[in-house]
C-alpha cells in the first residue's frame, strides 16, 4: 500500500494531458479568456453596483483608463499578466527524476 500525495496525482495528470494542452499557445489562449472573463465581469460589477446604488461607477471607471496615466496602467498590467503566464511556463517544466 502506498499512500499518493498531491503533488503525485497532479504530475499524472499532467502525463496524460495531451502535449497540445501542455502548449504555451494554450496556456497564453486559457490565460486571455480569463482575463476577458474578468474584465466583463467587473464591468457588469460596477454596471450593477452603479444602478443597485444610483451611481454612475462605470463613467469614472472608463474616463481613468482613457487618460494617459491610465493606459500605462494598463500596459503595465499587461505585462504582469504575461509575466504570470511566462513564470507558470517554467514551473510546468520539471526536469526528469
Amino acid at each position: 500500500m502506498s499512500e499518493r500525495t498531491t503533488s503525485d496525482t497532479t504530475d499524472d495528470r499532467r502525463e496524460s494531458e495531451p502535449a497540445a494542452e501542455r502548449s504555451a499557445g494554450a496556456l497564453l489562449t486559457r490565460t486571455i479568456l480569463r482575463i476577458g472573463l474578468a474584465v466583463l465581469g467587473l464591468a457588469l460589477l460596477l454596471f450593477a453596483l452603479g444602478q443597485a446604488f444610483g451611481v454612475d461607477l462605470l463613467g469614472p471607471a472608463v474616463e481613468l483608463l482613457t487618460t494617459e496615466t491610465g493606459r500605462w496602467i494598463g500596459v503595465a498590467l499587461l505585462a504582469l499578466v504575461l509575466i504570470s503566464v511566462a513564470a507558470s511556463g517554467w514551473r510546468r517544466r520539471r526536469p526528469p527524476a
